[in-house]
This record gives C-alpha cells, structure tokens and sequence, in this order.
C-alpha cells in the first residue's frame, strides 16, 4: 500500500511539471519545434513513475498542490485557461474541448482528492519530522563539501592555471573588441550575424549561411563558436542548417565539432575569468559543495544537460569551468552528451519526420532523466558512507 501511494503521488508530481512545460511552451513557440505538449508530458510522466518506484518517503508534501497552483494563476493572469483543456485534448487525441472539458475537471478534482488523503495520513506510513526535528536532522546531515577530499598541491595548480588564463582571456577579448570597434566591416558582419540567428527561423540562417558560398563552413563554425560564448539562443538552429547545406552526415560532424570548440572556450572563459568573482558572491561552502558535485558527478551531470534539448548548452560550459572539474572529464562527457542530438537534430534537417523525432528527442529525455535518478542515489550512497565512517571513527 506504502508503494502505491508513493507511486501515485510522484506521478501525479511528474504529470504536473509536464503540464506546467506544456503550458509554457504556448509562451515559447519558439521551441515547439523541439517537443510538443504530449512528448512534454509523456517525459515527466515517466520519470514521475521512475521517482516514485525509487523513493521511499515524500519529503515535499505540497510539492503538488503548489506546482498546480502555479499552473492555475498563469492560465487565469494569462487568460489562456482553455489552453489547458486543448493540452489535454493533444495528450489524449481527444475529439473536441466540450467532449473532454467535464472528464477533464473530475480526474482534476478526483486526483486532488487522491493526494489530498495520501497527505493527511501520511503519518501512518512514515515518521513526520517537527521543524525543530527537521532542524536538528539538516544539522546532523552530511554535506557534500564534506565529501571533498582536498589535495593541496591540486589547488595551488588550480590557482596558477586560473591565473595564466585569466591574462590570456583578458588579451583576447581586447584584440576582438578592438578589432569590433576599429573594422567596421568586421563589426557589420558580427552585428548581422547575431541579428540573424536572433531571429530564431532556420531558413533565415541557412539563405545567411549560403551567401558565403565556399566559406560557409568556416562562417558556420565561427557562428557555433560565438553563439557559444555571447549569444542565448540554442545551437540546434545552426545544426539544423549545416544539414540543409552540407547533407545530415557532413552537417552533423561539422556542427558536433564547432560546438566541442565553443564548449571547450567557454569551460576556459569562466575558469579565467568567472572563480573569483564568483567566490566573492557565495560561501566558501557553497562552493566547495558544488565542487564536490562536479569532481564526483559532474561528468554525468553534464551528460544529462547534453541530451536535453532545452538546456543551454553555453550555461553548462560556463557552469562547468567555474568549479574544479578535470577539463577532459568536461570535454569527454560533453562530446558524448552531445552526439545523439547533433545526429538527431541533423537528420531531422534532413529527413525525419515530426513523429519520428518526437520520439528520439523523448528517449534522450528519459535517458537523461534516469541519470538523474542514479546521481541521487550516488550521493544518497556517499553520504551514508561517510556518515558510517565518522560514526565508527568516534567509536574508536
């Protein structure tokens, strides 16, 4: 009984932050063309399953009630209210919204009820911890900085690489930038660039692309390069036109390439630049745990960041290069993340069809979900570990 209701609640969870993508993708059209509402939804749905086959206590009990509200107030504010029936509708290839509107409101209401019983006797099932307890616990709770194994000589390394590419990271961007300012043909195409794949149309990118004629390779990399490092928008728009030039094969090796450059520039622009700043803005703990984090899971973590197809690429890379991480720990679990959707973004330039591809961009998605699973239950594992040791280490 312990396990059904478990079950029940974190896929009633995983339905509602599927709903919740669902719902902002009506925001962001931009990105319909990645997964549509029912992929969205059948992702999270799955991985609210995985969770709750998993887990063995509800930590955040309101986590439902809360993500549903948030749901609410945006369609009511937005005034997109009969959106949320027409995602239903797609999810469940139903015919029209007045056919599904009353079906709709009793499995909301019905599921409420559900979650709303699980919560009030949870007490029969599992202790419920007082806040002075919960307070205590977290007290008591290993930390991931605790984790850390220090080795001095690697941090004295560490600092003097953060020193050497801080100069050379400063000097390059004086040579760009005075090269911008004082070359206006150098900062008319820069400008035109940006401009382009700002608009987010993949036709926009590829008529750019081929008005370079034999050097639209070279401008098609120095474009993955620098979106990259300065510019929030996805790289799937660049891939997406190498294949429409170049043909899926040729396309997708040059896109996977330019885009390792552009991850590996970005590592080494935050590693130079973004440490010390950013160590100033936190804690020396906070730091340390997200260095644990990235020393002990972080090639898993990225690789989970590289199969969804909604993650900026850029933000992990910068994210990466500010911590500790082992750069070809970075660079291989990046070249790895990366392949399957370079491959699939490239045929889908190419060939594939919507469903077909739907289908490829929601298994990277689970696969990636999964993962997240197991690092959990990595640290879960870590951390008990350590606890036993100080334990038997105060015995002795």
């Amino acid at each position: 009984m312990k396990r059904l209701r478990l079950l029940f609640y974190f896929t009633s969870v995983g339905i509602a932050v599927g709903y919740f993508f669902a719902f902002l993708l009506f925001f962001f059209t931009q990105f319909e063309m990645l997964a549509d509402q029912s992929l969205v939804i059948f992702v999270w749905t799955v991985y609210g399953i995985m969770t709750g086959l998993y887990f063995k206590r509800i930590n955040r009990k309101y986590t439902f009630f809360i993500i549903e509200g948030i749901i609410l107030l945006m369609a009511v504010f937005s005034g997109k209210t009969k959106t949320l029936l027409y995602i239903a509708r797609e999810v469940l290839h139903a015919g029209s919204l007045n056919q599904i509107k009353i079906p709709f409101l009793i499995g909301i209401v019905v599921v409420n009820l559900i979650n709303l019983y699980i919560i009030l006797t949870l007490s029969k099932y599992q202790k419920v911890y007082t806040k002075e307890e919960l307070k205590t616990l977290k007290e008591k709770e290993i930390k991931l900085s605790d984790l850390r194994e220090v080795d001095p000589e690697e941090e004295k390394k560490l600092k003097e690489q953060r020193k050497k590419l801080r100069y050379i990271t400063l000097i390059s961007f004086a040579i760009f930038f005075a090269i911008y300012f004082s070359v206006p043909s150098f900062k008319t195409g820069i400008n035109t660039a940006f401009a382009t794949l700002s608009q987010f149309d993949t036709n926009a990118v590829i008529e750019y692309l081929r008005g370079w004629g034999a050097w639209a390779a070279v401008v098609s990399g120095v474009l993955m390069v620098l979106q990259s490092i300065a510019a929030p928008i996805p790289a799937f728009l660049i891939t997406l036109s190498n294949a429409a030039i170049f043909g899926w094969v040729i396309g997708a090796i040059l896109s996977w390439s330019t885009a390792m450059i552009g991850a590996a520039v970005c590592f080494y622009i935050a590693r130079g630049l973004g440490r010390d700043v950013v160590e100033k803005l936190t804690s020396k703990g906070a730091m340390a745990s997200i260095d644990v984090f990235f020393e002990r899971y972080g090639d898993k973590a990225i690789l989970i960041c590289r199969l969804l197809p909604f993650v900026s690429f850029d933000f992990v890379s910068y994210a990466a290069g500010l911590t500790n991480m082992n750069f070809w720990r970075f660079f291989i679990a990046t070249g790895v993340g990366q392949l399957p959707a370079t491959i699939v973004y490239s045929y889908v330039g190419g060939t594939l069809s919507g469903g077909v591809r739907n289908m490829f961009i929601g298994l990277m998605c689970l696969f990636a979900l999964s993962i997240v699973i197991g690092i959990m239950k990595k640290i879960y594992n870590d951390k008990h570990k350590k606890e036993e040791e100080l334990t038997a280490s105060s015995n002795n």
